[in-house]
């Protein structure tokens, strides 16, 4: 039972630093700049698939 433990402890270690070297990884690499230009992006779409369908 102990075993099964401290795998489990391990590997949800393991999941917890792969996270975080992600996030380190894209705030390091900008991908967190100009989160707003993407929300115009989407709206830019969606009003051009409305305009597909409605005309």
């Amino acid at each position: 039972m102990l075993e099964l433990t401290f795998f489990q402890f391990l590997i949800a270690l393991c999941m917890g630093l792969g996270a975080v070297c992600i996030f380190i990884w894209a705030a390091l690499s900008g991908q967190f700049n100009d989160v707003e230009a993407v929300k115009f992006q989407i709206l830019e779409v969606e009003s051009d698939d409305q305009q597909n369908t409605t005309g």
